[in-house]
């Protein structure tokens, strides 16, 4: 495990075997950025989600919060290279990242180790990681100041946007290699040009998975529900929580879990064991969208830039395609992506955005469910769900036949309870 630098107080990272393909290294630091609200998200979803809320319009972050509300101030020594990992865990924006007079070599992307590429800015949408390299100067008393950009925009890569791009929720650190020196540096871009994330070629070379047994073609848009309240949909069905997990539905329905009915409005879609999955998402939105797959690094088959139009057919295919869990899919655009289905579970795809997922844009992956016919659930998840009422057998309603949809929830509460 890494030294802490003297003073830091973030975490830091466990270093994995396979880190024995990078040059030496000196130190860890870490990076969060996350955007801050003034209100619960109780309280703020419930004012979100109201007929009046025409233009389908989240909650807006006050402030930048980078390492949890440290001062971004972050000891380094002259000399030395560090690991940097940066992390977005914010509800609504993306973030740009860049440390002016320090050049960056991008390692990892969600955990996947890429060929080192240099890069100068990152842009990191909700829920995505990036480790990368810097090198500090000989220079004992220099510090360097970093920017962290909140991305406010629907979409920074617009050039027609009235009112034009503004970022105005910022914050600048400082990597401080003499204490008593210069702690206000700025850190400034004239435009953002961040690396491009699909074109960053995995370590291990890993060519598509294929041949592809199915495709999984998901168009977003917004959608209202039956009583008027704003929605995000894929397919034009909004999701809804059921009475059952799916889980427990795919595991208590023997041969007949891959009946998609049996399920209720919760977007299943199934994948056999070891078979290839491509999927496609459709962005009809003018806001780039941060997309989540939960259970596997996706490889990149596709991901035009805005306005690149709905997916038709894929012309050109990578012959290293790289791999995350997160994806930006780009205004009036889409993204092809590829897994394999070697991880036998249920496991969910939505959009990063938090509240968008609570607008339902999120639909659910049952992947092998061959394999998980009879699966035995851990008694004590069974007695939580026993103890708030949710019954862990039959159908979406609980029902032993799959196909009966007697109790199936079919509307969206109009209220919120968090």
């Amino acid at each position: 495990m890494g030294q802490y630098p003297d003073g830091f107080r973030g975490p830091l990272i466990i270093h994995h075997p396979d880190d024995t393909y990078l040059d030496d290294y000196d130190g860890d630091m870490i990076l969060t950025v996350s955007d801050w609200y003034h209100e619960q998200s109780q309280a703020l979803v419930s004012k979100m989600i109201q007929p009046n809320n025409t233009k389908f319009e989240p909650p807006k972050p006050q402030s930048a919060l980078v390492n949890e509300g440290s001062d971004g101030h972050i000891p380094i020594e002259a000399g030395k290279t560090y690991r940097v990992r940066v992390l977005n865990f914010s509800a609504l924006t993306a973030a740009f990242v860049l440390f002016n007079a320090l050049q960056m070599q991008v390692i990892m992307i969600d955990g996947t180790y890429v060929q080192k590429q240099i890069a100068n800015q990152l842009h990191l949408v909700a829920a995505q990681r990036y480790d990368v390299l810097i090198t500090i100067g000989e220079n004992n008393l220099q510090n360097y100041p970093f920017l962290v950009a909140l991305d406010t925009n629907t979409d920074f890569t617009a050039i027609h946007t009235n009112p034009p791009v503004a970022y105005r929720t910022n914050f600048t650190g400082q990597l401080v290699n003499d204490p008593k020196g210069n702690l206000k540096g700025e850190s400034m871009a004239q435009e953002f040009t961040p690396v491009d994330d699909a074109q960053l070629i995995p370590f291990d070379q890993q060519k598509p998975f294929g041949p592809v047994t199915k495709q999984w073609v998901l168009d977003f848009d917004y959608c209202r529900d039956s009583n008027g309240y704003p929605r995000a949909c894929f397919n034009n069905h909004t999701f809804i929580d059921q009475r059952v997990p799916t889980l427990y539905s795919v595991v208590s329905l023997g041969a007949n879990n891959t009946q998609l009915e049996a399920y209720g409005q919760v977007g299943a879609f199934t994948i056999g064991y070891n078979e290839t999955l491509e999927i496609i998402i459709n962005n009809h939105d003018t806001a780039i969208h941060p997309f989540h797959l939960h259970g596997h690094q996706f490889q990149i088959i596709s991901r035009p830039k805005s306005d690149g139009g709905m997916w038709k057919d894929t012309k050109l295919i990578p012959a290293t395609p790289a791999r995350r869990d997160t994806i930006a899919v780009f205004s009036n655009s889409h993204a092809v992506l590829r897994i394999l289905a070697d991880n036998p579970g249920v496991f969910l795809l939505h959009c990063h955005i938090e509240w968008h997922v609570e607008m339902g844009l999120t639909v659910t992956l049952i992947e092998a469910p061959e394999r998980l016919v009879d699966y035995k659930i851990p008694q004590d998840h069974i007695d939580i769900c026993k103890a708030q009422g949710i019954p862990t057998e039959g159908n979406a309603a609980g029902n032993d036949a799959w196909f009966d949809t007697e109790g199936f929830v079919t509307v969206n509460p109009t209220s919120y309870i968090g």
